[in-house]
């Protein structure tokens, strides 16, 4: 495929009555200091830019635009006041060097097209830059500008929004096609490319769609957390710091970086393809497989696919879990923000910021660590920007306190560094063929489908007692046991499969299962069984049924495919 050029994802579209114009803020070419930000667009609708400047403002985006005409516009701006009560994330709109009267990011309680008034265009072309005011996190999704002064976009972000964007930015219903592939990988973690190196490597054409700027997902250069569990020679290579080139040495794998999986077409109960959408210019691609590997740890492909899920915890009877609660509940794993702290050569202040203590309240110990988790007891797909919101708040409070509190001996110290994407800590599980249940681990369990092996804990956590942003949590030690196959296709969707967070387990199960090598190991079986559906013309259930032997030949490296899974430059 080749790639598209960065490019305004705008379109121009008169009628008898208005002349319209909307700008992605998420596609402008200079972006200065400002991030695009795509975690929460299956939410609110789109990927948006973040002004993430840790308390400094940061540098203006900036955007030269065609408009229709010259002439008096109404200027809609989508945007969020992430904290109602202060407003710290405002900012403001120039246009060829005039400053809106407007200041944005001050209204509403979500995502809100706040009115910028009347704006005069005086030729056919106008730069628009964004101005952070804050550094605190202000957001822009889009602009929109129109000659009719009583139209007024609508807030929600349903499929009307939607479909009134793709009109506004000609983007067609039915998106190009890139070609047929083997197989379809969405999500870029330990798991995913695991599962798309074990496939490519076995000569099957495999489509990786990361939506993210890099690869890694939790284990990435944005998150960093050290990746856990047992591994085997490919998940050691992908769950290094040279991933990105372990990805681009394979000829097999077309990775689609910075792309969302938005999207699937089924015929019956099969997915037939993938749409997906490039985060920064709006593009869309369509992407044709016989297979689907999801690994997006939120289990995005099979939901929208019409996959059954689980979400929470069991409760104890169902599978007699000693460790699950008495009543089944809607309780999860929380997320997690990491940040890093220094100290400088100087002294150096952080504003005040009593939007942030409310949150943090007394708590002033700034080291950081898994124990920073938020919305246990909320949705972690629905609510996962108010959750990230709330740590980012957690965080500057701790941290403002800090200062205040030691002004000799922190006065020098600074934030280095605080994560905006979630390390995402449980959302939805597909249900396979097999739930894997706390006492399958405790028993170690022998299943004859047996590809992969778990080990260390269950790590259940729980929500602080003293601050709602830290958690507690319970270790329970586990030797190494089996995960069988079944756990890694869905029971109801034939030629999907999954690995990493989204595997077929219970709650408990899950707690040890989501180790990511253990991902990466699940990531590997899949790949292998992605090969072993095209050599033998059937489903995943089919391998199950008929291939197990040689799925664990390959996956334990074993007879005709011991070099299989080797890189290709040391099979030459």
């Amino acid at each position: 495929m080749k790639q598209f050029a960065v490019i305004l994802a705008v379109l121009i579209a008169s009628s008898a009555t208005a002349a319209e114009l909307l700008v992605e803020a998420e596609s402008f070419s200079k972006r200065g200091g400002w991030t695009v930000d795509p975690q929460f667009m299956d939410v609110m609708g789109s990927p948006y830019l973040l002004a993430h400047g840790l308390g400094k403002p940061v540098a203006d985006a900036e955007q030269l635009v065609e408009f229709p005409q010259p002439g008096v516009y109404r200027l809609w701006v989508r945007t969020k006041d992430w904290v109602p009560s202060h407003h710290p994330g405002r900012f403001q709109v120039t246009i060829d060097g005039r400053t809106i009267d407007e200041t944005f990011g001050t209204e509403g309680e979500d995502w809100f097209w706040h009115d910028g008034k009347t704006v005069e265009i005086s030729g056919d072309t106008a730069t628009i830059k964004l101005h952070d005011l804050t550094g605190f996190d202000g957001r822009c999704d889009a602009l929109f500008f129109t000659t009719d002064m009583d139209f007024r976009p609508s807030n929600a972000p349903d499929s009307r929004m939607a479909a009134w964007r793709r009109k506004l930015l000609g983007i067609p219903e039915t998106p190009p096609s890139i070609g047929n592939f083997d197989v379809l990988v969405a999500g870029g973690g330990v798991a995913g490319c695991s599962a798309a190196l074990v496939a490519a490597r076995l000569g099957l054409r495999v489509a990786l769609v990361q939506n993210r700027p890099v690869l890694g997902g939790n284990a990435s250069s944005e998150i960093d957390i050290p990746p856990r569990g047992l591994a085997r020679s490919v998940t050691d290579e992908v769950a290094g710091s040279e991933r990105a080139g372990v990805i681009a040495a394979e000829k097999n794998i077309e990775l689609l970086l910075g792309w969302h999986a938005f999207r699937v077409q089924k015929e019956g109960a099969r997915i037939i393809s993938v749409d997906a959408k490039n985060v920064s210019t709006n593009k869309e691609v369509r992407i044709n497989a016989p297979v689907i590997i999801d690994c997006t740890g939120d289990g995005w492909i099979g939901f929208r696919a019409g996959a059954e899920y689980r979400m929470g915890r069991e409760g104890r009877s169902e599978f007699d879990e000693p460790l699950a609660p008495e009543t089944a509940d809607k309780m999860t794993h929380g997320c997690t923000l990491y940040f890093k702290t220094r100290e400088g050569d100087k002294p150096t202040k952080f504003p005040d910021a009593p939007w942030a203590t409310v949150v943090s309240r007394s708590h002033v110990d700034l080291r950081s660590d898994h124990s920073w988790e938020y919305g246990h007891r909320l949705d972690t797909i629905k609510d996962a920007e108010h959750i990230r919101d709330h740590l980012l708040r957690a965080i500057y409070g701790t941290f403002a306190t800090v200062k205040r509190k030691f002004p000799k001996g922190a006065a020098k110290f600074e934030l280095e560094q605080v994560g905006y994407v979630a390390a995402r800590g449980e959302s939805r599980r597909l249900v396979g063929d097999h739930i894997l249940t706390e006492n399958d681990i405790r028993s170690k369990r022998r299943f004859p489908d047996m590809v992969a092996m778990g080990s260390l804990v269950f790590c259940l956590h729980y929500p602080g007692k003293k601050y709602d942003f830290r958690n507690e949590m319970k270790l329970i030690a586990v030797p190494p046991y089996p995960i069988p196959f079944r756990c890694l296709y869905s029971r109801n969707i034939e030629n999907l499969m999954m690995a990493g967070r989204d595997v077929s387990a219970t709650h408990v199960a899950f707690s040890s299962v989501k180790l990511m090598k253990t991902g990466g190991q699940l990531g590997i079986a899949t790949g292998a069984a992605a090969f072993l559906c095209k050599k033998h013309n059937t489903m995943p259930r089919g391998v199950y049924q008929h291939h197990i032997p040689e799925l664990q030949d390959i996956v334990f490296e074993r007879g005709s495919y011991k070099e299989s899974l080797k890189p290709s430059r040391s099979r030459e």
